[in-house]
């Protein structure tokens, strides 16, 4: 009797870590991958104002994104000065990201400007 009720608390308490996990690491990459987009997006900037290079700034995103474990999928400057980036990253996923409907949701992308005047 009582093996069965810890046995269900077991499968109850796995249950829910899998749940946490499953549901959690999307919302965990996609924060983190915010944060790295906007400080990729305000060093890019940065460095464009002081050298005006696009390819050091380019260069200052990409250390950034392999830094932060992403990549840098799309970047530009526009005539304006103005610094358009995109990052991405696969977020952990046991089951969800393996079933197509499922699969979109641990595709982070994250895109962010930036300008120094």
């Amino acid at each position: 009797m009582i093996s069965g009720f810890l046995l269900k608390v077991v499968i109850g308490i796995a249950l829910v870590g899998f749940v946490a996990v499953e549901g959690g690491s999307p919302l965990i990459t996609r924060a983190q991958v915010d944060g790295a987009a906007h400080d990729a997006a305000t060093d890019a900037a940065a460095e464009f104002f002081q050298s005006r290079n696009p390819d050091k700034a380019r260069a200052v995103a990409e250390e950034i994104a392999l830094k932060e474990d992403t990549v840098l999928e799309a970047f530009e400057i526009d005539e304006q000065g103005l610094v358009k980036l995109t990052l991405f990253k696969q977020a952990r996923s046991l089951l969800l990201k393996k079933w197509s409907a499922t699969k979109s949701w641990y595709e982070i992308k994250v895109s962010a400007t930036a300008q120094k005047k």
